[in-house]
């Protein structure tokens, strides 16, 4: 089955204001996304998404539609849909970093292939070797110390039995907060902090004794991305365990962080390592050196959430019972796929079982919500505005 159309559509999203996540590097409270459709002969759609974040991967929208319609839709028209790991192969040689770009466009292959198939794409990939039911952890931001502890009780409350806290600019104001929201869940929900790389190694010595009084499970990103001798340093002078999530977008990356001993757990995403295939080769790297994995966010939307959940699924070294992962993204928004949402529900997310990522899409809401024509589901929220140029669908035929 050839490969016969591929369109995108830029999209905004507002974080809802409660939960909007400030962390060292910034502040997130719109997400910006590029929804790609890519059209086998017979008219079978397969879905992806791309979460382009600057400060974050490089990415914009406007980059990202740019390579999608001039660099990546070439290569697609007239391919086999069928062979996935060859087109992604031409994708890699094409056009160098990119990673959420080219994540949404083997999303939207391994969709298509699992439609055409009639299988969950985590059945494509192996099988359910991991829950279908994945537990997962709430993440909150630099909040004030109170606001972080009533969100912690609430979704404590809601069934999640994993939170984390953001920390990094202000020692006495992070431990205040982390103390807080401790209290507030009490001893048996784990808790871990991210840094997101705001630390020196200096500051991460100093820092991370302090807080072990609160029973943390690990430290996320001590140091900066591109620290990796600094971040070994830390993991080896600490007793804390130390996660690796900014410093491993690529197979590369974690081959670096394996060899230097620079972490206890390596945090995969599709978007971040540039699509499913590399965070299941790189979580079969870690597992050989006997490193845990987990999945971490850059809140997605359910095309993207749903693509995470198969990884977790058909992946064994992503620990997911000792490691509740970050499939959240959804819960920030008010704005979710028309009619084929990802369910979460008591601090789970449950793995969309249909066809490919098993979700249904009409891309006539796709297409309304990019003009934001439509309402949120439920009528609640806004959709962000979309500058001029970006709210049209971008196809090439």
């Amino acid at each position: 089955m050839r490969i016969s159309r591929v369109r995108a559509y830029a999209l905004n999203l507002i974080v809802s204001p409660e939960f909007v996540i400030s962390t060292t590097l910034g502040t997130h409270a719109t997400s910006h996304y590029v929804i790609i459709a890519i059209e086998a002969a017979d008219g079978t759609i397969g879905w992806g998404e791309a979460t382009v974040v600057a400060l974050w991967s490089g990415e914009s929208q406007a980059g990202s539609l740019h390579v999608i319609n001039d660099v990546f839709t070439p290569l697609l028209v007239g391919r086999d849909a069928y062979d996935t790991e060859a087109i992604m192969k031409a994708v890699n040689t094409a056009v160098v970093e990119n990673t959420f770009t080219k994540s949404a466009i083997e999303m939207a292959l391994l969709d298509l292939k699992g439609k055409l198939l009639n299988l969950p794409v985590y059945k494509l990939l192996g099988g359910d070797v991991n829950s279908t039911r994945i537990p997962i952890k709430f993440s909150i931001g630099l909040r004030t110390p109170e606001n972080a502890a009533e969100i912690a009780a609430e979704k404590v409350a809601q069934g999640f039995r994993a939170i984390k806290v953001k920390v990094g600019p202000d020692l006495a104001t992070d431990l205040e907060r982390v103390a807080c929201v401790r209290d507030a869940i009490g001893p048996d929900i784990k808790l871990n902090v991210d840094v997101n790389g705001g630390w020196t190694v200096k500051q991460s010595l100093q820092y991370i004794p302090q807080f072990q009084q609160f029973n943390i499970a690990y430290v996320e990103q001590p140091t900066p991305r591109w620290d990796i001798d600094g971040m070994a340093q830390v993991r080896n002078s600490v007793d804390l365990p130390i996660m690796a999530d900014e410093s491993v977008f690529t197979p590369q990356h974690a081959v670096q962080v394996i060899r230097k001993n620079a972490a206890d757990l390596i945090s995969v995403y599709p978007g971040k390592n540039g699509g499913i295939l590399n965070s299941r080769l790189i979580a079969k790297m870690a597992e050989a050196a006997d490193i845990a994995c987990h999945i971490g966010s850059n809140l997605e939307w359910d095309i993207a959430t749903s693509a995470m959940c198969h990884l977790a699924a058909c992946t064994g070294n992503i620990q997911v019972q000792t490691y509740p992962v970050d499939i959240l993204g959804p819960l920030y928004y008010r704005t979710r796929l028309p009619g084929g949402a990802v369910h979460f529900s008591n601090g789970h997310v449950q793995v969309p079982d249909g066809p490919g990522f098993g979700l249904v899409i009409n891309e006539d809401d796709i297409r309304n919500l990019a003009a934001g024509e439509t309402k949120p589901e439920n009528g609640a929220g806004t959709v962000a505005p979309s500058t001029p140029g970006t709210a049209r669908a971008k196809a090439l035929l």
